[in-house]
């Protein structure tokens, strides 16, 4: 069911007021360059005059005088979104010039805890967090993110129900909002509701190139609470799926949607029951965040609904000689580049009380051989990856300053803060990003999985 929010504008064509780290505006009105543009009036004879709004439109010509042209070549210098919609703000004729303009991608946002924002600086720092007004249909201080695509954004509130003690740290209310439009698309409850569907919604099927079955079914029996979750398409079409990874009692399972399900689809088996990152590109890639197994499943959907036709085991060790540390650990994340699938691997140290990362490699995939095949790369020409919780998006680095070539930016994606840093993928440097503050910003229990999600806007 969908819903909008009672403020249908652009939330973010306001932030010089909203966003402001002082909570004051900072744009300056025609009526401060120019007090003869005083709203109140002009002094003709000695009466004070109130303008009309044909002579208010007038006295704005000074800035609505820019050439469009002109305009464009500012926009091109202000890579950041609360910038651009800066400079929108200033008079209606900006605005119309604008949005003429057909401009590189903003960087990208970080949503942190309790809603707030930060966007990555002209040089490669994180801005002031600035606080984002959420729509009042899924205003709550306990709302968590844990997703993103493009400028929407997947939110969980927790279960409602405080009587019943295993259900009491579970998730409750899902749902999908765009931060720009507010729109609000609500999902199927994540706590079960036994609804008692019969048999024929349910599916056993073998893992092909593996061992064991995996159990796809309606969920009436699984109380979730969503790690992470990756999309198959913008909310804005007919057609997409959500995938979500839960893990509520140690129990993980994957969790499908689409719209029109009343209930989520849940797949489980004991060799997928463990904490995984998703990724869609034509099928939905299942890879176990911390053992080198990736799971490839096929998606169909016929008169009985939305079902999983295949799941395969398509990947299940790093190349041969390969100088895994040994006593250590590894965590794993995907990223769709260009098309192709890139497996990102962190190697720890073998301490735990003092873990480090040792290094980080980046594979491309090759889904056209069985198993997958691995290539080490140490270039994305040009581009880089932005890594966090609700998945790795690949971004044009070469467009803006502010972001480098080759180099992947990390923020904590589970329970690791020394997860915070930029890796080189040419030298194999790392250097550390943002911790001050994450720090300040991050400070939650550690036990309510609310991480930053990185979120690439859209204009």
């Amino acid at each position: 069911m969908d819903s909008t929010g009672g403020n249908s504008g652009k939330l973010f064509d306001g932030m010089h007021l909203c966003l402001s780290e002082q909570g004051s505006p900072r744009t300056q009105s025609p009526a401060a360059v120019d007090p003869s543009l005083d709203r109140s009036g002009v002094v003709l004879g000695g009466m004070p005059k109130k303008m009309s709004r044909l002579e208010l439109d007038a006295g704005v010509s000074l800035w609505a005088g820019l050439q469009p042209d002109i305009l464009g070549i500012v926009l091109h210098f202000l890579p950041c979104l609360a910038d651009r919609a800066r400079v929108r703000s200033v008079c209606r004729h900006w605005r119309a010039s604008a949005n003429g303009h057909v401009l590189p991608p903003p960087l990208p946002l970080l949503v942190l805890p309790g809603f707030k924002f930060s966007s990555l600086s002209d040089k490669g720092d994180l801005m002031p967090v600035r606080c984002v007004p959420v729509p009042k249909e899924v205003a709550a201080d306990d709302l968590r993110c844990v997703g993103s695509f493009h400028g929407w954004l997947v939110g969980v509130t927790p279960n409602k129900d405080r009587s019943d003690e295993y259900n009491r740290d579970a998730d409750g209310d899902c749902f999908l909002v765009n931060v720009f439009s507010r729109k609000v698309i609500r999902r199927a409850q994540l706590c079960h509701m036994r609804y008692n569907f019969p048999a024929y919604s349910s599916k056993t099927l073998r893992i092909v190139n593996g061992s064991g079955e995996v159990h796809f079914g309606v969920n009436d029996i699984y109380t979730m609470s969503l790690c992470n979750v990756a999309l198959s398409a913008s909310p804005e079409s007919s057609k997409y799926i959500v995938a979500a990874s839960s893990d509520h009692k140690g129990a993980p399972v994957p969790a499908l949607w689409q719209p029109g399900m009343i209930s989520w689809q849940v797949c489980s088996g004991v060799e997928i029951d463990v904490p995984r990152d998703l990724s869609y590109q034509g099928k939905l890639y299942m890879l176990m965040r911390h053992r080198t197994r990736l799971f490839t499943c096929e998606l169909e959907e016929d008169d009985r609904g939305f079902m999983v036709s295949r799941i395969e085991l398509s990947l299940t060790e790093l190349p041969r000689n390969h100088p895994y540390q040994e006593g250590g650990a590894i965590s794993c994340n995907m990223v769709v580049w260009r098309g192709e699938l890139l497996l990102i691997i962190r190697h720890y140290s073998d301490n735990y009380r003092d873990r480090e990362v040792l290094k980080v490699e980046v594979f491309a995939l090759d889904v056209n051989t069985n198993p997958y095949g691995l290539t080490e790369i140490h270039s994305m020409n040009g581009d880089c990856i932005f890594v966090g919780l609700g998945g790795c998006k690949s971004f044009p680095a070469g467009l803006h300053h502010g972001v480098e070539c080759d180099h992947i930016y990390f923020v904590p994606d589970d329970w690791k803060p020394y997860d915070t840093f930029v890796y080189s993928m040419r030298d194999g440097k790392m250097r550390s990003f943002a911790v001050k503050l994450l720090a300040s910003e991050f400070d939650v229990d550690q036990l309510s999985r609310d991480f930053p999600v990185w979120l690439l806007p859209t204009e």
